[in-house]
C-alpha cells in the first residue's frame, strides 16, 4: 500500500504542475487577447489593474517579497518550477512503486515469481 505521506507528495506535485501551467496559460491568453508584449504586466489585481508578479514568502514576521517581477522573467521561473516538480514526481512515483511492491507476498518455495 502507498503510504499517506507518499500520496500527499504525489498530490502536491501534481497540484504545483497544474497551477503553474494554468498561470502560464492565463498569462498567454491575456497577452494575446489584449495585444500585450512579453514584458507588459498581464495578471490583474483585485481592482482590475494589470500587475507584475511578486515572489516571496507570503506571511509571518519574517515575510520577504520582491515586487514588480516581469512576466518574461516570471514565466522562466514558473517553467523551471514545473520541470522541477515533474522531476520530483518521477522520484515519488518510483517510491510509490517500491511501496506497492513491498505489499506483495514473496512467492512460496518452488513457485515462479
Amino acid at each position: 500500500m502507498i503510504t499517506q505521506e507518499t500520496a500527499a507528495l504525489i498530490f502536491h506535485a501534481y497540484r504545483e504542475i497544474e497551477a503553474g501551467q494554468k498561470l502560464l496559460d492565463d498569462m498567454k491568453a491575456i497577452r494575446s487577447r489584449e495585444g500585450l508584449d512579453r514584458h507588459a504586466p498581464t495578471i490583474k489585481d483585485a481592482f482590475g489593474r494589470p500587475q507584475h508578479l511578486q515572489l516571496g514568502i507570503p506571511s509571518g514576521e519574517n515575510s520577504h517579497r520582491i515586487l514588480g517581477v516581469s512576466p518574461f522573467l516570471a514565466e522562466s521561473v514558473i517553467r523551471a518550477h514545473i520541470e522541477n516538480k515533474r522531476a520530483e514526481l518521477a522520484e515519488i512515483q518510483e517510491r510509490a512503486r517500491i511501496e506497492l511492491q513491498g505489499d506483495r507476498q514473496p512467492p512460496a518455495a518452488g513457485e515462479p515469481e
